[in-house]
């Protein structure tokens, strides 16, 4: 039976409910935040982290932004790090630096988010087959062969798109706070994206910003303050690149490319999350080779909201792997 697709980043459309009283609150929050306080600084610069140094490579009509923490170590295969859906790069700096044991460490903004910038207006689907590909060409040029992939959310649905296309290139997966669900056609994802979404962005696709108790309702969020100043600088940062790649994941069926993973693989879930459990019971049965794994004291996005935790179950899989 095919899953049904309920798609959690879509459901963010819930979001925008208050934002005309919000916005005023979260400007005054932005302001203060770690980007915001140096004008000079461009959008998608990664906010103050353990990163040892960033980088670019020119792709296919664009330019991916990365930042690594250690040097290549010929013996280990370094770790990726994917983000969430207008997310960015420095989503995973309290993470990466925890990571960092003899291996390097190395975090991509996606197409279009954070420092990742693409030539022309975006697309009306970026799909994640073409997002995948981006990243394994990036690999190529970096010398790299084989990889530890962690993704989140976006991240983690452009990861299991990986995965099953160039299995010989991971190591052991993680799978962390995705929406793993199957594909949707185009006029339902115009109905759900296009239609249903003029609270969460603006008639030009823009996002609008969002509060720190909706992150809280709909993510299950346990330290949604920062997270929520971080989180509309990223969604800044991406703009008009979010709902291309959020209907990238709608038309696809992500809950179907599982059973193609052959690497060990780690679904990972916050205690309270709200959005993303739905799809445990679908997927979980169709792994060849993985476990679950739930990060106490925390919501959906736990990197953020409980960093020390979400390292030491990461770590236990880097040692098994």
């Amino acid at each position: 039976m095919k899953p049904k697709y309920d798609n959690a980043m879509i459901n963010r459309r819930t979001l925008g409910k208050g934002l005309l009283t919000a916005s005023a609150v979260v400007a005054g929050a932005i302001s203060t935040s770690a980007c915001a306080s140096s004008p000079a600084l461009p959008v998608g610069t990664p906010l103050r982290g353990a990163w040892t140094a960033t980088g670019s490579l020119r792709r296919a009509g664009g330019v991916l932004h990365y930042a690594t923490i250690g040097e290549p170590n010929p013996s280990v295969p370094p770790v990726v790090l994917l983000h969430k859906l207008g997310g960015w790069l420095s989503d995973w700096r309290h993470v990466a630096p925890l990571l960092a044991k003899g291996r390097q460490i190395i975090a991509f903004d996606l197409p279009g988010h954070g420092g990742s910038r693409w030539d022309g207006p975006a697309p009306y689907i970026l799909t994640l087959g073409e997002i995948a590909s981006l990243l394994v060409g990036a690999l190529d040029e970096m010398g790299i062969d084989k990889v530890h992939l962690f993704g989140t959310s976006l991240g983690g649905c452009v990861a299991v798109s990986l995965a099953a296309f160039w299995p010989e290139r991971i190591q052991s997966l993680a799978i962390i706070s995705s929406a793993l669900g199957g594909r949707r056609t185009l006029d339902q994802i115009k109905i759900i994206v296009d239609d249903k979404q003029t609270d969460l962005f603006d008639k030009n696709g823009d996002p609008l910003p969002t509060t720190p108790e909706q992150l809280r309702q709909i993510f299950g969020i346990v330290n949604p303050q920062k997270i929520s100043v971080e989180g509309n600088q990223s969604r800044l940062a991406a703009g008009r690149w979010i709902q291309p790649c959020e209907r990238g994941v709608a038309i696809t069926d992500i809950a179907g490319m599982i059973p193609r993973i052959q690497s060990p693989t780690l679904l990972v879930y916050g205690e309270f999350d709200k959005a993303y459990h739905k799809f445990r019971s679908v997927v979980e049965p169709t792994l060849r080779n993985g476990r679950t794994a739930v990060v106490k004291n925390s919501g959906a996005f736990v990197m953020q909201d409980n960093p020390d935790e979400t390292a030491r179950i990461l770590n236990e899989l880097l040692a098994g792997a």
